[in-house]
Order: C-alpha cells, then structure tokens, then sequence
C-alpha cells in the first residue's frame, strides 16, 4: 500500500542526551582511591582484585620518577639476583614447544 504525502507520520524525534553521573561508591570504599582518582602524584598500586567491590590503588604520594609509592616500588623494582644464584626456568608446558 502506498502512503501519500499526508498519510506518512512524523518523524521521531531524537532523545534528549543522557547526563552520566557517577554512582555513589558504598561507604566500605569511599575513602579510598578509584580508577578516576588516578594521576602522576598518587601511587597507582591495585589493592586486591578488579573483580571484587572493594577494589582500589594505594593513593600514597609516589616516589618521585615512579608511578608507586617507596613500599610499592621495593615490591616492583627488585634487584635481579647473580646468575648462579637463580631458580632454573620452569619446564615448557607440554613437553616442550611445538616443531612444525
């Protein structure tokens, strides 16, 4: 069936642009920092897992030149130990790499 010019309906206007406002962090983790509270002067060390509720970063001021706070940059920055005195490699999975 064709439709006439006065039979088409009007057009659907487009909706109006949703506002994002940020959700309200629960009391247990209001005090610590979130992704969106990182910058260069706050320690970028993750707190536990990304998967659960309390997941935060440290927020102590960094050690300056690195992205950690002076503990975490002792936990991140080891010194590698002489040759002779490390731990062999462990075996490749599987028998060894595959031979084509």
């Amino acid at each position: 069936i064709r439709q006439g010019p006065g039979d088409q309906q009007a057009p659907i206007p487009p909706a109006p642009p949703r506002r994002l406002v940020p959700a309200k962090p629960s009391p247990e983790i209001a005090d610590k920092t979130s992704l969106l509270d990182l910058n260069d002067r706050i320690c970028r060390w993750p707190m536990g897992h990304p998967g659960e509720p309390d997941f935060h970063f440290c927020g102590v001021a960094v050690n300056p030149g690195f992205p950690y706070c002076v503990e975490h940059c002792g936990r991140a920055y080891q010194a590698q130990l002489p040759r002779g005195t490390r731990r062999p490699p462990p075996p490749p999975p599987f028998g060894g790499p595959r031979v084509r």
